[in-house]
């Protein structure tokens, strides 16, 4: 627990030294009594790094300690909120409030600038008396101060990327995937049934990797006409799962609603799979109910799946084996010796056969792997760690002779995940424990994650030149490379995939490794997170006292919320940091009091029946994230976006309204990220005269189109976006890309189906761009192929580069999935666009 502990202090010393936050503390009086609370907690945090060496020996008063500790800590860090909260109010209404509004506030008890700093002086006087009285407790326990130079999180770490598909790190499993594929090659002869194959075993013995290493086989894919894969857990919803199983089988989220009625889930069912051999795998099963069982079972016979489909089961009950009334059942056990040592060379080294240049540490390796007794899982993680810890033999030795090891569990796993938490860092260690705030089988947005950690406090510069945004994506990073956070290639935030950027990844966790930061996580006492799936709006307290000190409010996945109360937020004002609504098609309208959240960070709305925001949405000025999907909104200008001068990422998915954007996103210069998918109406983005006036260089980073086939043109503003570092095009109309538009820092330019742009831009100035993809350009083709396009010398000196002609982008597409009727209508444009081009040629 000391470990968490620490962790909280060194957010609030983190917090305490923005330069923000010590302006603040400036204006209010309050300089001197925070510096003075500040060398307090510095004292206080150097004994928590006793505390953590002696709390094996002494668990009982040390961790009642801890736990008074924490909840001092807790307090101090809801003073610092209010205190920045003040301070954020009263910018507001100094922009917006009317005269008897200020006059009012500077007579209230509360607001007044004198009563203020007295009452917050007050409050940090007791703190500090607070902590002292903790550091004098600390020492009767015998805990001392000690200092240590914590060390700094690697920037370049040794990793490489998983996949929740087909994971890279493949060994053993061959004669059982063998045996699975001949199983599902040999036709049923008995009609009105499908077979059921059953994969059993104990947690992280790699029953979802096998599984995966069929679903992906060539042979499988050839055999059956539609795959689907649905991930249970441990909610066996039979509504539910058909649901999913309809999205698996047209590979698209949100066809169907959980409002829809089992009987329209059911013709969509036997619409989508009427006379086709269809392959299902249901992962991690945990149902026992024998009736839930015949019951989805008899939904999938009704829907005339062909004679020939089949069911794979995961589980790790042996009862789901017998309910499901398996014809193979295959039981793992561990994996033989040899097969464990691959596994782990191809986790902890980075080239091939270079532990034969370490014999002392491939020694020391076999160990480990012996006391990993076989789960791949154990030997993945351990492997991943110590990858990164760079042929360090007292660090290996350190780990083979830890004391976890002594930790007997049922699995045998805990304790080799336990040794890859207890390597990270104190804010890594809090950012993993807080992935247990969502559900098992949850799948992380990236950017998901860097918001929801920035509004616990948890991402702290440590460099004049970085943000919030780029410790986050280092943390994930962190955490990928010691697999405790896996990336699934085949989906991603929204949009593309750029290859170096963490924020537009999903990811997910396994199980157990989700159940391990469970055992971590230990939670305020003050509700400081609401993380609801699927929930009525009658099971939400809106105002309830718990919501007091709230900092994040995550509802999301088909809440049946019609309305919310007028004063929903009142009571979340001072500490509210992050809301996302999400997958709420009945809300059609927001309460006004959301506009008094002045903390909030990050808002994500996803409701479709939305068609207007709050007037006083502009009061949000401290917005730094803003995420609009499928709203009904014609326009950015009637919520002020040019008001939002903190803001730093903006996308709107969907918004099927959206015609056009205003010109004043083009000086929001905090303004990083950029995004719009999907948004089939958009036109235009409107500029203001670039010509003869002084513009500063905008810090975009980040620009993405995809989806607005009737946009021309890209905003001339862009051309001051001097940082800009990736770029994605797709499915626009745009005919060309301006000159002017700055290359010099760009890394990454991908541009897909524009089939009207004939340009790129100047490409002698890409010095620094790593990966360029175009896919079906016809124009761009013609000009810039390898093999004949005249233009290719221009980015051959590009390392990635690729250029897809119109046969491979079909190919891609089928592999993709892709509808025919859209091939087809893309298809159709490009001949008309080709026969344009060839009568305007005959003219010249």
């Amino acid at each position: 627990m000391a470990e968490v502990v620490s962790g909280v202090a060194s957010t609030l010393l983190g917090n305490l030294a923005k330069k923000s936050f010590q302006e603040i503390a400036l204006v209010c009086g309050l300089k001197d009594d925070v510096k003075k609370f500040e060398s307090s907690l510095r004292t206080i945090n150097a004994y928590l790094i006793d505390a953590e060496n002696k709390q094996v020996k002494n668990r009982s008063s040390i961790d009642d300690w801890l736990k008074q500790v924490r909840e001092a800590f807790d307090d101090a860090g809801d003073i610092l909120d209010e205190i920045e909260y003040e301070a954020k109010l009263n910018e507001v209404v100094k922009m917006y409030g009317s005269i008897g509004t200020k006059v009012n506030r500077f007579f209230s008890y509360t607001s007044n600038p004198l009563a203020f700093r007295m009452r917050m002086a007050h409050k940090i006087k007791d703190m500090k008396q607070k902590m002292d009285e903790k550091i004098r407790e600390g020492r009767d326990l015998g805990i001392v101060e000690q200092h240590v130079n914590t060390p700094a999180l690697e920037h370049n770490l040794p990793w490489r990327e998983t996949a929740s598909s087909l994971p890279f790190r493949l060994c053993g499993r061959l004669e059982e995937k063998e045996e699975i594929i001949n199983s599902l090659m040999t036709q049923k002869s008995q009609a009105n049934g499908i077979d059921v194959i059953s994969i059993v075993g104990i947690g992280g013995l790699g029953k979802t990797t096998l599984a995966q290493m069929v679903y992906n086989d060539t042979r499988v894919k050839a055999n059956f006409d539609t795959l689907m894969w649905v991930c249970v857990s441990d909610d066996f919803d039979v509504k539910k799962l058909i649901q999913r199983i309809i999205h698996a089988a047209l590979k698209r989220e949100n066809v169907v609603d959980a409002n829809s009625s089992l009987e329209y889930m059911i013709s969509l069912l036997n619409q989508n799979l009427h006379g086709k051999r269809f392959l299902l795998v249901l992962d991690d099963v945990w149902n026992e109910n024998h009736s839930k069982w015949d019951e989805l079972r008899n939904h999938l016979l009704e829907a005339g799946g062909d004679k020939g489909s089949k069911i794979i089961v995961t589980t790790r009950s042996q009862i789901v084996v017998d309910i499901v009334g398996s014809n193979l059942s295959k039981k793992l056990e561990r994996l033989p010796e040899n097969e464990c040592w691959r596994l782990f060379v191809k986790c902890a080294f980075q080239e091939e056969k270079e532990e034969e240049k370490y014999p002392r540490l491939k020694q020391i390796g076999e160990q480990i792997v012996k006391k990993c007794k076989g789960v791949p899982l154990a030997i993945t993680t351990l492997g991943c760690l110590l990858r990164s810890k760079s042929n360090d033999e007292n660090e290996w030795r350190k780990i083979k002779d830890s004391e976890v090891w002594n930790y007997q569990e049922e699995t045998d796993i805990l304790p080799s995940l336990k040794l890859s938490y207890n390597h990270l860092q104190s804010e890594v260690k809090q950012c993993f424990s807080l992935c247990s705030c969502f559900p098992n089988d949850y799948e992380y947005d990236g950017i998901e994650l860097i918001m929801f950690w920035k509004a616990h406090g948890l991402l702290q510069p440590t460099r004049e030149e970085e943000d919030a945004e780029d410790i986050g994506e280092l943390y994930i990073k962190k955490l990928v490379s010691t697999s405790l956070l896996q990336i699934d290639k085949e989906k991603s935030f929204l949009f593309p995939k750029f290859r170096n950027l963490m924020a537009f990844k999903r990811f997910k966790m396994h199980d157990l490794i989700h159940d391990l930061a469970k055992l971590t996580m230990k939670e305020s006492s003050r509700t400081r997170t609401v993380v609801q799936e699927e929930q009525q709006e009658t099971s939400i307290e809106w105002t309830s006292d718990k919501f007091n000190y709230l900092r994040v409010l995550h509802l999301t996945k088909d809440m049946e919320l019609c309305s919310l109360p007028d004063d929903c937020f009142a009571t979340m004002k001072k500490h509210l940091r992050y809301l996302f609504l999400g997958y709420c098609p009945s809300l059609k309208k927001l309460p006004d009091s959301i506009c008094k959240l002045q903390s909030l960070q990050s808002l994500g709305l996803y409701c479709d029946s939305l068609q207007e925001l709050p007037k006083n949405m502009n009061k949000l000025i401290y917005l730094q994230y803003l995420l609009l999907m499928e709203i009904k909104i014609t326009s950015l200008s009637s919520m002020n976006i040019g008001r939002f001068q903190q803001l730093k990422c903006l996308y709107l998915f969907k918004c099927s309204r959206l015609v056009s954007v205003p010109s004043a996103v083009g000086r929001l210069t905090t303004l990083k990220k950029l995004g719009f998918y999907k948004c089939e109406e958009l036109v235009k983005f409107e500029d203001e005269e670039e010509e003869g006036k002084q513009h500063v260089n905008l810090n975009l980073q980040v620009f993405i189109i995809d989806g607005a086939e009737k946009l021309d043109f890209l905003p001339k503003w862009l051309e001051r976006a001097t940082k800009l570092r990736y770029l994605s095009i797709k499915e626009t109309g745009i005919k060309s890309l301006s000159t002017r538009l700055p290359m010099t820092s760009l890394e990454e330019l991908y541009i897909y189906w524009c089939v009207k742009l004939s340009s790129l831009p100047n490409m002698d100035q890409t010095h620094n761009l790593q990966y360029l993809k175009i896919s079906y350009c016809p124009v761009l083709y013609a000009k810039y192929n390898k093999e004949t396009g005249p233009a290719w010398p221009k980015i051959a000196h590009i390392p990635y580069c690729k250029i897809i002609s119109l046969l491979e982008t079909i190919k891609e597409a089928a592999n993709n999935r892709i509808r025919y009727d859209r091939i087809r209508s893309h298809l159709r444009a490009m001949e008309a666009s080709i026969r344009a081009m060839y009568s305007s040629h005959l003219q010249h």
